[in-house]
């Protein structure tokens, strides 16, 4: 079916506000009517013939477009299909700077760097979800990467009409729990000289493979976003990094630039290797649509299992 053909001209109204308002080439309109459009419309219809909210996983790399493509997608699904969707970012639960720090005292120094599964506040995650599946007002945590730590409480613009989607997007969304025999060796510098007793990787395992596999068993859908190998991250994370720097120098032009610089950004995605690598090897039999990126992250294929298009 032609994907234009499942937008109306509310939807492309829609899609094109949403480019200007971000500030995305021209060609973010195409692309997203080429590969996105038909597994929106498939989610809208999803959405429409359940009798309770869904919950749709989106997950992929640093820098790989994930939260882009989920705004996106909840605009289309509102303005086109009539489809009250609420985002959620992973990135936004994490714990504060004072609870990772604790957590880095108990259980081991590198839980002291955001990312990680165990650096969550699943808790809160969850209580939110079913909140918003309940139709409740609710307040959404914000996370500022600047200052590294939470920052506020936002409530969500409630205009009567109960949420019937939520979009949670993150990096290791739906990402299942290695084999205890995979954290054997070390792969990267960071494990090497920092987690040489295997304490940190275990105890990351170890979350994985319980609260966040609770969590991603609730997921009415997988969507994955799938990097051409880690190798693409390092160039994506930082691309992400200079942004959000240059986002800080021009609100804040007395002050000092609290973001990475490159080196740091290299080291940073260490801590994340292990769990990517993986997941691009185990997400393709678990997700119910997949698109694989090309390194400038262009859309090379799409893979349906669980949806249609």
């Amino acid at each position: 079916m032609d994907d234009e053909q499942q937008i109306d001209a509310a939807g492309l109204a829609a899609l094109e506000r949403f480019t200007d308002e971000r500030g995305l080439p021209e060609q973010f309109g195409t692309v997203f009517l080429q590969w996105y459009t038909g597994v929106t419309a498939a989610l809208a219809k999803r959405a429409g013939a359940s009798e309770s909210p869904l919950l749709v996983g989106l997950s992929g790399c640093q820098g790989s477009g994930k939260s882009t493509l989920v705004d996106a997608m909840a605009r289309v699904l509102a303005d086109a299909h009539d489809v009250e969707t609420t985002v959620l970012s992973l990135d936004d639960f994490y714990l504060t700077k004072a609870e990772r720090e604790s957590l880095a005292q108990r259980v081991h120094p590198l839980f002291a760097t955001r990312g990680v599964p165990g650096t969550h506040d699943l808790d809160l995650l969850r209580r939110t979800v079913k909140a918003l599946q309940n139709g409740d007002d609710i307040a959404l945590p914000v996370f500022d990467k600047a200052a590294d730590d939470r920052t506020t409480m936002v409530r969500r613009p409630h205009g009567g009409a109960p949420t019937q989607i939520v979009l949670l997007e993150g990096w290791c969304v739906g990402i299942p729990p290695q084999p205890m025999e995979a954290l054997e060796e070390p792969i990267n510098p960071t494990e090497v000289d920092l987690d040489p007793d295997r304490i940190w990787r275990t105890a990351v395992n170890r979350f994985l493979g319980e609260e966040y596999a609770a969590l991603f068993a609730e997921l009415d859908a997988l969507l994955v976003l799938q990097a051409p190998s880690f190798d693409a991250v390092f160039d994506w994370r930082w691309q992400q990094e200079a942004q959000l720097s240059a986002r800080f120098r021009e609100a804040h032009p007395a002050e000092s630039d609290p973001t990475m610089t490159r080196a740091q950004v290299a080291d940073f995605i260490l801590h994340y290797q292990r769990l990517t690598e993986h997941g691009l090897q185990s997400l393709p039999a678990r997700a119910d649509c997949l698109w694989e990126l090309a390194p400038d992250r262009s859309v090379e294929r799409m893979h349906l299992t669980g949806m249609a298009a």
